[in-house]
């Protein structure tokens, strides 16, 4: 053992103060003579070291311990510190942090931080009055809003504003055109993620248990905070405009019809789903319970068009009979035969319950689907009127004569003819807030006329580009999206004239686009004869994903018709060499409120 005096303790360390083997020989012969003495077993030299070694470490530990927690009294040391760092300049107090900052240890440092650190985590808005921080919230864009209720209890109470989110969902029109949430997870709907020959990207497994999607607005154990109707109005909006872009398709539906005929043309109105075909008849479906709900039958050649009204009770279809019919959205009856046209009815267009058709004839009637007559006879086209567009009071149409022509709905007359174009003229759009006409020409080129102005100067841009015939095209603001025969989608500006985007590329359609649709102000979605549903991001100009991919196309499968509300995608898919059985496929992007 270790004598009490060949140990001296100095500076918080140990050190044997006798270092000669003697020494140590002694110290064995004792501890072997205490050992044998006790039964207990002998220890060697270099266990003795180890343990010694232990025993210091411990010591070691035991003193920085209860230096660190031994209070000292050195105020009058800390005050001519402080005294001193207060007499420096700033620039110097602050190299003399620096420096402090840098000579301390770790525990030092930690316990800086913690003294620092609530200095910057002060509420600033709680100083301010109330109407003030609300002005400065409430400027914030919606996203950036949803954003800060995770900052604070106050600032999450102040997202709640419902007058704020009641002001941006009006702004947004969204009570208006976001519709109601619905059922389509189950039923036809929950038993169709697999199709034979259809790929659905990124599709997301039928789950029976997802099946609620109102607003749950009653809890049965209360909730911790209240939540804006608007605010979750709006966060419904972002996960559907998500769910185009990037999450899992949540369900699809088949609806088979129409054998294997074409579906020409087709439309939603709610959970109704009209298809009109060149079998001469038309289809009501259900979309929600994924049914056909009855059959119309009465034409006696393909149906070319249709429509259904704003409030949804009549369905029209016009036809190579030469008849127009009208139908009732309920029970699928038929309400009226208009008579009147001598040749194929190719186009309509309605507003309220007055109807406006054109035809092979050369001319365009007024009909009243109310009273079932015919209103007025519009005549001046010299061959087939291909396109029509109706406000209520101005009709504009587009002929194979490659004219468009202005009329007054209410006398009948022709008060422009706007002439330019040297090929047939397939595509309109009429914009009546700011009294412009857009045409699409088998001339490949896209015209912009601005009624405002004088007889015979209308044209203010052409916009030139496409090799093809424009088939389709939207438009947002000066933004317009055109849809071709030669596979290409491009985005203009109409006020320059510039082609801003060519949506193609190795992801781009290999094969004609045979429709167009816009969901969101930066999101539109393309069918084509390739087969394939392509979405878009025309802000940036870029592919986002595909949505459907027949196996069949290229080699006949193909994409006749794209339909869509905020929520749903109906694509009427087919083929004209038997290669795909005609059908429609669904996609559900609904998503639940918040």
């Amino acid at each position: 053992m270790w004598a009490v005096d060949d140990v001296h303790m100095e500076d918080s360390q140990m050190s044997v103060a006798g270092d000669s083997s003697h020494a140590f020989d002694k110290q064995i012969d004792e501890e072997s003579m205490l050992s044998s003495a006790y039964g207990t077993p002998t220890c060697s030299l270099d266990s003795k070291n180890k343990s010694s070694e232990q025993s210091l470490a411990m010591n070691d530990i035991d003193e920085d311990f209860f230096a660190e927690n031994e209070v000292i009294d050195e105020s009058q040391q800390i005050g001519e510190f402080i005294s001193i760092f207060n007499k420096l300049a700033r620039s110097n107090q602050r190299l003399a942090l620096t420096a402090l900052v840098e000579s301390s240890a770790m525990p030092h440092i930690r316990h800086l931080r913690q003294l620092i650190e609530p200095h910057f985590q002060r509420d600033f808005l709680s100083f301010l009055p109330i109407e003030l921080a609300d002005i400065i919230l409430k400027s914030l864009d919606p996203k950036d809003f949803l954003v800060v209720a995770r900052v604070s209890h106050n600032w999450r109470m102040i997202s709640e504003d419902e007058h704020y989110w009641k002001s941006r969902c009006e702004e947004l029109s969204l009570s208006q055109h976001l519709p109601a949430p619905t059922s389509r997870v189950d039923g036809a709907w929950g038993s169709a993620e697999e199709m034979p020959g259809v790929l659905l990207h990124d599709h997301l497994a039928y789950d029976p248990w997802c099946k609620f999607r109102e607003q749950k607005l009653d809890y049965q154990f209360g909730s911790i905070y209240y939540r804006s109707f608007y605010k979750s109005l709006y966060m419904r909006k972002e996960r559907i405009i998500a769910n185009w872009r990037k999450k899992q398709i949540r369900g699809s539906c088949v609806l088979r019809g129409h054998d294997d005929h074409v579906i020409t043309c087709m439309h939603i109105h709610g959970d109704i789903l009209v298809t009109g075909s060149d079998d001469n008849t038309l289809r009501v479906w259900s979309i929600d319970q994924g049914i056909c709900r009855f059959t119309l039958t009465g034409h006696t050649g393909g149906v070319w068009t249709s429509h259904i009204t704003s409030d949804g009770r009549y369905i029209v279809s016009g036809s190579t009979d030469r008849t127009i019919k009208v139908w009732s959205t309920a029970d699928g009856s038929l309400r009226y035969t208009l008579s009147g046209h001598t040749s194929t009815v190719r186009c309509m267009s309605m507003y309220g319950s007055i109807l406006v058709t054109g035809s092979r004839d050369t001319t365009l009637r007024v009909w009243d689907i109310e009273e079932g007559s015919c209103v007025r006879v519009l005549s001046g086209h010299l061959a087939a009127v291909r396109c029509v567009q109706f406000d209520g009071e101005v009709v504009v149409s587009g002929g194979y004569d490659f004219t468009v022509k202005v009329w007054s709905a209410a006398n009948g007359t022709c008060e422009r003819t706007l002439q330019g174009h040297s090929n047939r003229v397939y595509s309109l759009l009429y914009d009546s807030d700011r009294r412009l006409v857009i045409s699409g020409s088998l001339d490949t080129s896209i015209r912009v006329w601005d009624m405002t102005r004088r007889e015979g100067e209308e044209c203010t841009v052409v916009l030139t580009g496409h090799t093809s015939l424009t088939s389709g095209m939207q438009l947002r603001g000066d933004i317009l999206v055109s849809c071709n025969a030669d596979s290409h989608v491009r985005v203009w500006n109409i006020k320059t004239g510039t082609c801003i985007f060519l949506l193609t590329g190795p992801n781009g359609h290999t094969s004609a686009i045979t429709s167009l649709q816009f969901f969101d102000d930066d999101v539109v979605a393309t069918s084509s004869d390739d087969g394939t549903v392509k979405l878009w991001d025309i802000k940036k100009g870029t592919f986002i994903r595909n949505l459907v991919l027949l196996q069949s196309g290229g080699n006949g499968g193909c994409i006749w018709r794209l339909c869509a509300t905020p929520t749903l995608l109906a694509c009427a898919i087919g083929s004209r060499n038997n290669t795909e059985e005609t059908k429609i496929i669904c996609l559900d992007f609904d998503a639940d409120f918040p």
